[in-house]
């Protein structure tokens, strides 16, 4: 009986501490929005002198996420060592279980669902006016012809060269890849399905539409992210279960900013980091996620192919001609 009451007991302090953990995330986003937007005040050339922030606001910000992102270090170590306990009371419950599963063969088909779903990466997109107001989401990126749209890497971990040069191929490359249609449950007469590697090469496609789509990109490290397209690479964990996350600032049907977060970076695989970087690039570029679960844009990356799609290149000229008619973009 004082086993189940300290159990209990564990069970509620692990959940206060999560509800902590969300709550301080929500101010570590907030902060962080404010500070993006005043990054888009200080880069607009229309604002007044007057109304643009002074300084000692912006240090105030950048203080006040450090001390949250302390606080959160802080509860995820309490959340840990709390688990840690709680999953050893667990094993001793679930070793005899594990025993009966090898007792009858089953442990491989055990262990093959568990590994299919540490492999699905779940993203969130959010497109949001300059009044804070979130909207529907076929936006677009209006800039003048042949104009190279700058991308930011935020790398405040430091994660390793090679980590980079993924992301940046996922974003620079310009390879095919051809891949056999029996492979993709297609009707295997019709041979192979191109795919892209990257979407510079993807994008260049793409010809004559009504918005220019930007298929040059210049990429650069720097702290302060001032690119167009500004990739923040975080080792910490999304606590909703998210592995990407972009937020684009929009004025009108025009995307001004956009802010791309890979979580748990220092932890994903070369493949896994590619995946999810095309992914977002897409969700920056204006693509909406579509319902199709084979599809690199699908809100859940679970494709054995994460690659960039001719539907998904299909999608994005449809999208820069003015057209956001659903049936136009990629359906299962």
């Amino acid at each position: 009986m004082q086993l189940d009451q300290q159990s209990s007991d564990k069970e509620r302090s692990i959940k206060q501490l999560r509800s902590q953990l969300l709550s301080l995330t929500k101010e570590l986003n907030k902060a962080t929005e404010q500070l993006q937007l005043i990054e888009l005040h200080a880069i607009d050339p229309s604002q007044s002198r007057s109304d643009r922030i002074h300084p000692e606001e912006m240090s105030e910000l950048i203080r006040k996420q450090n001390e949250i992102s302390r606080e959160i270090i802080i509860v995820k170590k309490r959340i840990q060592k709390l688990s840690a306990k709680t999953i050893l009371k667990m094993e001793l419950v679930v070793l005899p279980i594990i025993a009966v599963l090898l007792f009858y063969g089953v442990t491989n088909h055990y262990q093959k669902n568990l590994i299919d779903a540490t492999d699905h990466m779940k993203t969130r997109y959010l497109i949001e006016n300059l009044q804070g107001q979130t909207g529907d989401t076929y936006k677009h990126w209006n800039i003048a012809k042949n104009t190279p749209l700058t991308v930011s890497i935020v790398n405040p971990d430091h994660l390793s060269q090679e980590k980079i040069n993924v992301i940046k191929e996922a974003i620079l490359g310009t390879n095919s890849i051809y891949i056999n249609n029996d492979l993709l449950g297609k009707p295997p007469q019709d041979g192979t399905s191109e795919y892209y590697a990257g979407w510079q090469g993807a994008l260049r496609e793409i010809k004559d539409t009504k918005f220019y789509v930007p298929n040059q990109f210049n990429i650069v490290e720097s702290d302060n992210g001032p690119g167009k397209i500004v990739i923040i690479l975080s080792h910490l964990d999304d606590p909703n279960g998210y592995s990407g996350y972009t937020r684009s600032i929009v004025d009108n049907s025009q995307i001004l900013k956009s802010f791309v977060t890979i979580y748990d970076a220092d932890k994903l695989s070369n493949n896994q980091l590619a995946a999810i970087v095309r992914h977002e690039f897409g969700n920056a570029l204006g693509f909406p996620h579509t319902n199709d679960p084979q599809d690199l844009m699908h809100a859940t990356i679970q494709t054995d192919y994460p690659y960039i799609s001719k539907c998904d290149v299909t999608t994005i000229q449809s999208l820069y001609d003015g057209n956001t008619n659903e049936a136009d973009f990629c359906h299962a």
